[in-house]
């Protein structure tokens, strides 16, 4: 019984991973003498955020949605799951299969809950149908310039000011010459559906962590102490 949590707990795990991974991708480089020597001298650096970043969204909406799904196929009747699998189900003895659908009944709610949620459908977008969730930044440059950006649709990394050509000759020199400044989005940049992404996610995350609860409340109940078989 306990090897078949430390899967659901390792789902829960990698989703954190991902989650803070997210975070971490949208930090300034740290302040170290060579990186600040570097900025000095007209380097652009943390500008490379947006693949790790996206990344880390996909993996992060896989991990946590998978985890109603394991539940199911290590406690309950995975009524959806491949031939091979099926023919397991029905070699079990049948009072394991008696209360691994008991399980199934009593957990489904709850998983139909959790799976009807936005974040499962974004997921499904992302794996299923268009390949990336609706995820957007709005972020503000040095000079005022508003950028929108998404999955497939890159920010800039960098700008310099900009300077009308109605501006005097001395301001446009000085145009020509200027060394180009990094820009980067902050994590309030950031929404999914027009909601905060990474207030979605937290709570996303907590569901997770919630639905897992009441899985296991759910286990002790109909399961007990008893051993349970583990899938294919």
């Amino acid at each position: 019984m306990i090897e078949l949590w430390a899967g659901v707990q390792l789902k829960l795990n990698h989703a954190a991973f991902h989650l803070e991974k997210m975070e971490r991708a949208l930090d300034p480089p740290e302040r170290t003498h060579m990186n600040v020597a570097l900025e000095a001298a007209g380097a652009l650096l943390g500008t490379s955020w947006e693949r790790p970043f996206y990344a880390h969204v996909d993996a992060f909406l896989s991990a946590t949605r998978s985890i109603p799904e394991v539940i199911q196929s290590c406690f309950g009747e995975d009524k959806g799951a491949p031939t091979a699998v099926k023919q397991w189900f029905a070699a079990l003895p049948a009072a394991e299969q008696n209360k691994r659908q008991q399980f199934t009944a009593q957990f489904k709610p709850h998983y139909d809950a959790f799976r009807a949620l936005p974040l499962g459908t974004e997921r499904h977008k992302t794996e299923h149908r268009i390949g990336y969730p609706g995820v957007t930044v709005t972020m503000m440059g040095r000079f005022g310039a508003t950028y929108v950006g998404s999955p497939v649709q890159s920010v800039p990394t960098s700008e310099t000011r900009n300077i009308e050509a109605g501006d005097d000759t001395a301001l446009l020199a000085i145009q020509a010459n200027q060394r180009p400044i990094a820009v980067r989005p902050t994590w309030q940049d950031f929404t999914i559906d027009s909601k905060p992404l990474f207030d979605e996610f937290r709570a996303y995350l907590q569901q997770a962590q919630q639905l897992v609860s009441t899985a296991q409340a759910i286990s002790q109940s109909v399961h007990g102490s008893d051993s349970l078989t583990m899938p294919p």
